[in-house]
């Protein structure tokens, strides 16, 4: 029977300890931010989430914290890395974006989460999420070869308005114009800057 199978008719019969014994080992197996939510529902039917939710979060931690240890070019553990994209996707999904970023800070996290990060911050904190934005729009541009640069001038757009908040947007423009100097032989670039020129330049 499948773990969760097996906890469901334990919560049936009310044998809650059981429930959870059965999801913690589901849980350390793979602490992944989906496990972590299929534990919180099975805790919180048990009554348990708040201590359950702080030892799920040191399990995590130690798992870091052990694969940061391995020597290089060991295998590390095969569902924690060793940033912390597990646990600033946690604090995310659960709306707590003040600890998603802390963590972040501390221990890195992938791409696409920085990049959450910043659309979660660019309100509040522009001074947070323009750097993201520069960085990974100016890597689109980077990267790219076959003449496709949408999302990263989208990115650049994204730049443009959080540094306009933070009253910066001459600095704005310098980069971008950097920018257009260093990659002005990528015509589709320098095509799809001009189509955007409004919401870069904000004239």
């Amino acid at each position: 029977m499948r773990p969760r199978n097996a906890a469901e008719e334990y919560h049936r019969r009310q044998r809650y300890d059981e429930a959870m014994q059965v999801m913690w080992a589901a849980f350390v197996e793979r602490p992944s931010p989906q496990e972590f939510k299929t534990l919180q529902r099975h805790a919180k039917k048990a009554g348990a989430w708040p201590d359950y939710r702080e030892r799920a979060l040191r399990e995590i931690r130690s798992g870091i914290a052990k694969s940061k240890e391995k020597p290089p070019g060991l295998a590390r553990t095969r569902w924690l890395a060793e940033d912390h994209s597990v646990l600033v996707e946690i604090f995310l999904d659960e709306g707590n974006a003040e600890d998603a970023w802390r963590e972040a800070g501390v221990g890195g996290c992938s791409d696409a989460l920085w990049l959450r990060l910043a659309a979660v911050r660019e309100k509040e904190h522009p001074e947070d999420a323009a750097p993201i934005y520069l960085r990974y729009g100016e890597a689109g541009v980077a990267r790219e070869s076959a003449g496709r640069y949408e999302e990263a001038v989208g990115l650049l757009v994204k730049a443009a308005a959080a540094m306009k908040r933070m009253g910066q947007s001459v600095e704005f423009v310098q980069h971008l114009e950097a920018l257009r100097a260093k990659y002005k032989i990528k015509r589709n670039f320098i095509k799809l800057v001009e189509k955007k020129r409004k919401v870069l330049y904000l004239e």
